[in-house]
């Protein structure tokens, strides 16, 4: 997702306070992991001169084109989608350290445990298929859990927004917002990506969604 547009509510009293310091960085080189990293920039306690500057904007909003060459640098405001094939992923679970232990104690039972002419330990082997096969089971349906939860909150993320751009607003897709963005949200609204709040009035944000 990218990271750390500037947001503004509607009907707001006026900017928050500023100061004019600035920061030694070349905007060019930035990268969303830089945006993320608060020993670099924490944008959170940042003054928004110093936000405005990092990202090289103001409160008109980027122009199309810049907003355009931004989401080629750093790509779309959407969680990357991974599909997996159920069986291979099934599988995974069995291709791992424990499991490795596991099978090589499998072999040991069936090949190695009695010797001298007596016949393979079954017992043993099939409870350890059991085992490998029982804990490969419960993984996989956590694992998919997780997906299907994750799938849940992509449902729930705002598909669109109001964002400022070559200074008037307009409503676009959630997933075009760059860093630098200029958006506006109300009371009820799904908030489209991380942002800086640069005007607001008596703000609260539900995040049992993202936390439970």
């Amino acid at each position: 997702m990218a990271s750390s547009q500037l947001a503004e509510s509607e009907k707001a009293p006026g900017p928050l306070q500023t100061s004019n310091s600035t920061i030694d960085v070349d905007p060019n080189t930035l990268t969303v992991e830089d945006l993320y990293d608060k020993e670099k920039f924490d944008l959170e306690t940042m003054d928004t001169s110093q936000v405005f500057q990092l990202l090289q904007c103001d409160a008109n909003g980027l122009s199309e084109a810049e907003a355009t060459r931004r989401i080629e640098r750093f790509g779309p405001n959407k969680l990357e989608e991974k599909h997996v094939n159920p069986i291979l992923q099934f599988l995974s679970f069995m291709w791992n350290p424990l499991s490795w232990v596991m099978e090589a104690a499998a072999i040991v039972a069936i090949a190695l445990s009695n010797g001298q002419g007596q016949p393979p330990d079954w017992q043993d082997f099939v409870g350890i298929v059991l085992l490998l096969i029982g804990n490969s089971i419960i993984g996989f349906i956590e694992e998919r859990g997780a997906g299907k939860a994750v799938k849940a909150l992509m449902a729930a993320l705002a598909p669109q927004c109001k964002v400022k751009r070559d200074g008037e607003w307009k409503v676009m897709e959630a997933s075009g917002l760059v860093p630098g963005d200029i958006i506006s949200i109300k009371l009820g609204d799904v908030v489209p990506a991380d942002a800086r709040l640069t005007e607001a009035i008596n703000v609260k944000v539900d995040q049992a969604a993202l936390t439970g």
